[in-house]
């Protein structure tokens, strides 16, 4: 366990008396957003202004995003979120990335212990040797080979084909207007029967049933991650109408979109108190 050294208020107070401290790291759960954050957003301004070293860790990216630290620069999140996060700071270029810095500000998304503990160590000791992007590849080769792919829980390990890359690929870049199987197949250079193969033996579904679940997926962090209406959801996710959205979203989670939000909300005000 590491604990703080002074809380916001004592920083802030610290900060205003010229004593700034070595860097300021920030950590959260990889999708809670931070409640309780007044202090902690004027901590981070004026921790920015007296140029001190920021580090985020997990869903603190959002945290440093509202600050306005990160416009105009690039930031990350969670690969589940970064959809969220590029709908609601449209200023901040979003990276699909195990590491995002500017000047003074480095964002890391919590994908796997290691990664999160390496970044603090990172952050604490000054480990400048290697450059942030050959970290990145490291840990995307060394560490759990997760890749800057939509299905990483699967995809991208070294034991699939390319075949099945390429198709998620093209899938996740063709959420809002999705594509027939035979679009699919075209755009991979293989056959139908080709795709349908690859995904039946490694993914143990269909093509057009991973692609009907990733839409879901999206339409389900916008709705528990964004202020965007149900019909703004739908149509960003590829069904085009409430019903339609409404029908495959209740299949897939057993509650409406907007049951889901109202619990994701009630959920995170509680976890807050």
């Amino acid at each position: 366990m590491i604990e703080c050294d002074e809380d916001a208020e004592a920083l802030i107070v610290r900060l205003g008396r010229g004593r700034t401290p070595a860097s300021i790291i920030i950590c959260s759960d990889t999708e809670a957003r931070i409640v309780e954050k007044t202090r902690l957003l004027s901590l981070l301004r004026l921790a920015n202004r007296n140029g001190v070293p920021i580090y985020g860790v997990g869903g603190a990216a959002w945290l440093i995003a509202e600050t306005g630290i990160l416009k105009d620069g690039k930031g990350t999140v969670h690969w589940k979120s970064l959809a969220a996060f590029a709908e609601q700071y449209s200023d901040v270029c979003t990276e699909d990335a195990l590491l995002s810095q500017m000047a003074r500000c480095r964002v890391a998304p919590e994908n796997w212990p290691l990664s999160t503990w390496c970044w603090i160590l990172l952050a604490l000791f000054r480990l400048r040797r290697r450059r942030p992007r050959q970290i990145n590849c490291w840990f995307q080769y060394r560490g759990a080979g997760i890749p800057a792919n939509p299905d990483r829980r699967r995809i991208g390990c070294g034991m699939c084909p390319m075949i099945l890359s390429d198709a998620v690929r093209v899938v996740a870049y063709n959420i809002e207007y999705p594509l027939q199987a035979t679009q699919v197949a075209e755009k991979c250079g293989v056959s139908v029967h080709q795709l349908e193969r690859s995904f039946q033996n490694h993914l143990s579904t269909s093509p057009m049933q991973y692609y009907t679940q990733l839409r879901l997926e999206h339409a389900h962090n916008l709705t528990t991650q964004t202020n965007m209406t149900v019909l703004e959801v739908a149509v960003a996710s590829g069904f085009g109408s409430t019903g339609a959205l409404t029908k495959n979203f209740a299949r897939r989670y057993g509650e409406t979109p907007k049951q889901r939000r109202q619990n994701a909300r009630r959920l995170s005000v509680a976890e807050a108190l």
